[in-house]
């Protein structure tokens, strides 16, 4: 293991560090590590040209002999000389390496930069940090015992923001499920499983999944609310207010699944998921014309009739002649709308199956729609399914 550390020019005085039932006295926290980690193989101390020429790092090579190997970096009075510092620790660490960071004798800016480093190099080198600690004379006892602090938690907190930013942005909380899962606490699990379960019915078009699991999550949440993680904790309404919208027990009526589904709708275009947008406004309109005659909205050949509907409510050859005809075309002019229904489905600016279809086919046909021209046209549609949807008095969304 490798240990990053820093070095000042401060007459440091001798203490007696402890740490998970260990103690050693001295007046430089990093010569405690090597006590406290069995596994430590060397130490880099980073010293700017004020500490080079300083007798602490003479007697701190001294103390540490072949572990030690200062690292020089500059003053940091600049922005520039920062990232110059940024470059060198980083630079100074090897993919997959174990690191632990002791920010004791960090100094100005440094300790902001520290956590920085060990959250970029996790990521960016795979880099196993094995703690970042602090070792705090100025929390000693009055026998002169001084405890040393553990703030990986903070560097995790730099995880648990990448997460949220996930969750809000795109609507995922994967991330967000994978931190609570970190916790390894079997209180956490049902919620852990429920936000997964959203989050992959989200993600595979799973309107009916998504409404049975978002059911579950205000009971989920009340049951572990003492034991949330506090990172967590900040973010349990939000996630609640954006996925509990989405609920629709199967005891509800085909109105409450449908204004269910356009606010999924919604939900998805805000969050820039346009083809989950149009898969999902196309099976919509469909599933408004079941609603209307009252018929089972998952029965194929069903909606296979109201796509008909929509389509005119006949099929005819070449030649003119009819060969499929819906059982209740009669009943079209009755529709609420129903003209403008199908000019949603096939007519311009709207051509709602036709966009469906260029999509999910993946541009596979002649003329596909450029993706600035979707993007556009789907706007479109989202506002004029939201309209209809007012007509037919479908609530608020």
């Amino acid at each position: 293991m490798k240990v990053l550390s820093f070095l000042g020019p401060t007459a440091y005085k001798d203490t007696t560090y402890s740490y998970q039932g260990k103690e050693f006295k001295t007046r430089f926290f990093v010569e405690a590590l090597p006590h406290f980690f069995s596994d430590i193989d060397s130490i880099l101390v980073f010293v700017t040209p004020t500490v080079e020429k300083h007798d602490n790092l003479r007697e701190l090579r001294t103390r540490l002999g072949d572990f030690l190997h200062p690292v020089p970096i500059p003053e940091t009075h600049t922005e520039e000389s920062l990232w110059e510092i940024f470059d060198i620790l980083t630079q100074e660490v090897e993919t997959g390496e174990s690191v632990l960071f002791d920010m004791t004798n960090s100094y100005r800016s440094l300790p902001f930069l520290v956590f920085l480093v060990a959250a970029f190099l996790r990521t960016a080198k795979q880099v196993k940090v094995e703690g970042v600690l602090y070792g705090a004379f100025e929390a000693k006892s009055d026998n002169n015992i001084s405890p040393v602090f553990d703030l990986t938690p903070f560097v995790n907190l730099l995880d648990w923001l990448t997460a949220t930013n996930q969750f809000i942005y795109t609507g995922d909380a994967r991330y967000l499920a994978s931190q609570l899962a970190r916790m390894d606490d079997d209180a956490l699990k049902p919620l852990i499983t429920g936000v997964n379960d959203i989050s992959l019915g989200l993600r595979l078009l799973r309107p009916m999944d998504v409404s049975r699991a978002s059911e579950k999550l205000p009971e989920i949440l009340e049951g572990i609310s003492a034991g949330i993680p506090k990172p967590f904790e900040v973010l349990t309404r939000r996630i609640e207010e954006s996925y509990s919208q989405f609920r629709c027990e199967d005891s509800e009526g085909a109105k409450e699944c449908l204004e269910s589904q356009l606010r999924m709708i919604n939900w998805y275009h805000k969050r820039q998921h346009t083809v989950h947008t149009i898969a999902l406004c196309r099976e919509w309109a469909v599933s408004l014309l079941c609603m209307y005659f009252e018929v089972d909205a998952w029965n194929k050949y069903e909606r296979s009739d109201m796509e008909l509907l929509l389509n005119g409510g006949v099929y005819k050859d070449k030649y003119g002649n009819i060969i499929k005809e819906s059982p209740r075309l009669e009943r079209w002019k009755n529709i609420p709308y129903g003209k403008r229904l199908r000019k949603l489905w096939n007519s311009q600016p709207y051509l709602l199956a036709n966009l469906r279809n260029d999509v999910l086919h993946t541009a596979f046909r002649k003329n596909p729609k450029s993706a600035q021209a979707i993007v556009k046209q789907t706007e479109q549609i989202v506002v004029e399914v939201n309209e209809i949807a007012k007509l037919w008095n479908l609530g608020k969304n």
